[in-house]
């Protein structure tokens, strides 16, 4: 953070936004990153090397951070921060996670202890319940197997910032330890209205709908490179293949009494829509990390699931 004013980025941190934003029970969100000098970010390309993506093409553009790299973000309501975290890369195996709570008067964040803390936060026009999560819950969703950084991929940076491509700045800036394939792997769509942006003109309400699953779902829910039939909700696959549509889910039916995971035209039979909608901790999903129901995001995915004839 800067020297001269702790609320604002370091001139060295790179600034960026993603697409499809991370649902943060209503938190507008800033985004930062810092390379390590002299090191550079790889980009799976599973074209030109296939061998790379071990769990498919449909990893391709995600982006593989070198040792040292920190990704900053914040969480604002009414223009007032409530945390800061960053996430490092402390070694080739290690991401470690460290939320910072501010205070009121916003002058000073003071590093959160290792355990979940809920505050009532007083923004100056409202009171606004917020948990700051442990080092062990960050991790949870910062797993391996989606790569631990779970926002900065292609799909979700391929967006004009301040009339110039943010990809195009990155590539200016060398932070790439080679060229990013031309042209850009398409853009994630902005699901719905929100302080990223809007959706494109255009969108289907399946893109949008899948693109919410991919930011909100599938750094959890992606394939785990067995045959298991694992629900992989990543943007890329088709919906026969993510193994939601009419497939009976492992762990019951969040309270319905039928129900699949995804049940074409009935979201109030589809356990992917119930999970969305509850805030009983046994039911919801995600389990951890927001405790408000999105319900801009139910109503996108419902009227998806309405739309849907068939599986294929």
């Amino acid at each position: 953070m800067s020297a001269s004013d702790p609320r604002k980025l370091a001139d060295f941190v790179i600034p960026y936004d993603v697409n499809s934003p991370l649902w943060s029970d209503g938190a507008i969100k800033t985004r930062g990153m810092v390379i390590p000098q002299g090191q550079k970010v790889h980009v799976l390309n599973c074209t030109a090397n296939p061998a790379e993506c071990l769990y498919g093409p449909e990893d391709d553009g995600r982006w593989v951070f070198p040792v040292g790299t920190v990704l900053v973000k914040s969480f604002i309501f009414d223009e007032k921060l409530v945390e800061t975290r960053l996430f490092v890369h402390r070694d080739s195996k290690t991401w470690v996670g460290y939320g910072y709570q501010w205070n009121e008067q916003q002058s000073e964040a003071t590093v959160v202890p290792d355990e979940d803390r809920t505050v009532m936060f007083d923004t100056g026009q409202r009171q606004v319940s917020w948990t700051y999560p442990s080092r062990y819950n960050c991790m949870l969703c910062h797993n391996k197997l989606a790569g631990s950084s779970l926002g900065p991929e292609t799909r979700q940076l391929n967006r004009t910032v301040n009339g110039e491509s943010l990809l195009d700045k990155l590539e200016r800036l060398s932070m790439f330890d080679a060229p990013l394939p031309k042209p850009y792997l398409s853009a994630l769509p902005t699901p719905y209205d929100s302080f990223e942006g809007k959706p494109p003109a255009g969108a289907s309400n399946e893109e949008l709908a899948r693109s919410y699953l991919h930011a909100n779902c599938a750094f959890c829910h992606r394939a785990d490179g067995s045959n298991s039939g694992t629900l992989d909700l990543r943007y890329a696959v088709t919906l026969a293949n993510t193994n939601a549509c009419n497939r009976q889910p492992m762990k019951g039916g969040a309270g319905l009494s039928t129900y699949t995971l995804l049940t074409p035209g009935k979201p109030m039979e589809s356990v992917i829509w119930a999970r969305m909608q509850t805030l009983d901790d046994k039911n919801r999903m995600p389990q951890i990390a927001t405790y408000v129901v999105d319900q801009p995001g139910v109503k996108l995915i419902s009227d998806w699931i309405t739309s849907i004839q068939s599986c294929q």
